[in-house]
C-alpha cells in the first residue's frame, strides 16, 4: 500500500486540476443547499467550533442530508465511483451485524464476488467518523473471510481502510489514507455572503488533492490490483 500511495506525493498539481475543479463544484454546492434551508448561520458553528449539525435546522436528519447532498456526489461526481446505497446480499454476504451505508459497483459485483472481496462505505454525521470506525471494526472483525476496501466518511473528514483476507483490523492504527475538507469549507460557506470569482480560483488551489487522489475510483482498482493481486475488469454500471 505504501509503495502505491508514494506514487502520488511526488506529482504536482497546476491551478486546473480537474480532481480540485469537481470538489469544489460539488461543495458549492452543498454550501448552496444549506444557504437555500436558511441554515448558515448554525453551519458556521458545526464547522468553526464545537456545535454539531442539527436536523431541526436542516428539516432532515443529518446524516441523510450529509449523504445526499455532500457524500455520495463527491464519490460520484468528483472520484468517479458507481456506489449502492444500503446493499443487501452484496456479495461476499455481509455479517449478521447489519448492511454498510453503501457498496462499490465500480468494480462489478461479480468479480468481487469471485475474488472475495468487500468493497464498501460508512457515513455519518460531521464530527462523528469515529462511530464509522467502530462499525467498520464490528464487520471486518466478524468475517475474516474475505479482503476489504472501506471508505469512511463524516462529510468532514475522510479514511481509507485496507483490510487483506485473514487478519483483523484495529482502529488504533491509522487508516491507510486520510484527508479533510474541514478548511475548504470553512472556505466556502462564505458563498451564500457572495464569493467572487478570484476567491473562486484561490479556494480550488487550496485543495489538498494529493490526499484526495487516493480516494479516487482509479486508486481503488490500483490498490484492489496492487494489494490483492486481483485483475479487476472496472465498469460505470451498478451491477
Amino acid at each position: 500500500m505504501d509503495s502505491i500511495l508514494s506514487l502520488r506525493m511526488d506529482t504536482t498539481f497546476d491551478d486546473h486540476d480537474p480532481l480540485a475543479h469537481d470538489i469544489l463544484q460539488v461543495i458549492e454546492s452543498f454550501i448552496d443547499e444549506i444557504g437555500q434551508r436558511n441554515c448558515t448561520a448554525h453551519f458556521d458553528k458545526v464547522v468553526d467550533d464545537k456545535y454539531r449539525l442539527k436536523g431541526k435546522h436542516l428539516v432532515q436528519r443529518p446524516e441523510r442530508f450529509i449523504e445526499d447532498h455532500l457524500v455520495y456526489p463527491l464519490l460520484e461526481e468528483a472520484f468517479e465511483y458507481s456506489v449502492r446505497p444500503q446493499p443487501i446480499q452484496y456479495a461476499p454476504r455481509w455479517p449478521r451485524s447489519g448492511v454498510p451505508d453503501f457498496c462499490i459497483t465500480s468494480i462489478p459485483i461479480s468479480t468481487a464476488r469471485a475474488n472475495d472481496i468487500r468493497l464498501f462505505g460508512e457515513v455519518k454525521k460531521p464530527k462523528d467518523i469515529d462511530n464509522a470506525r467502530k462499525d467498520m471494526e464490528e464487520y471486518l472483525n466478524s468475517d475474516l473471510d474475505v479482503h476489504a476496501v472501506v471508505l469512511l466518511t463524516d462529510g468532514f473528514d475522510w479514511e481509507l481502510w485496507v483490510r487483506p483476507k485473514g487478519t483483523s483490523v484495529d482502529i488504533s492504527e491509522k487508516p491507510n489514507a486520510q484527508a479533510s475538507l474541514r478548511s475548504t469549507l470553512q472556505t466556502v460557506r462564505t458563498r451564500n455572503m457572495e464569493m467572487d470569482t478570484e476567491n473562486a480560483h484561490a479556494v480550488r488551489k487550496a485543495i489538498n488533492t494529493e490526499d484526495f487522489e487516493d480516494f479516487t475510483c482509479e486508486s481503488l482498482i490500483e490498490i484492489v490490483e496492487g494489494e490483492f493481486g486481483i485483475t479487476t475488469e472496472a465498469t460505470d454500471l451498478a451491477n
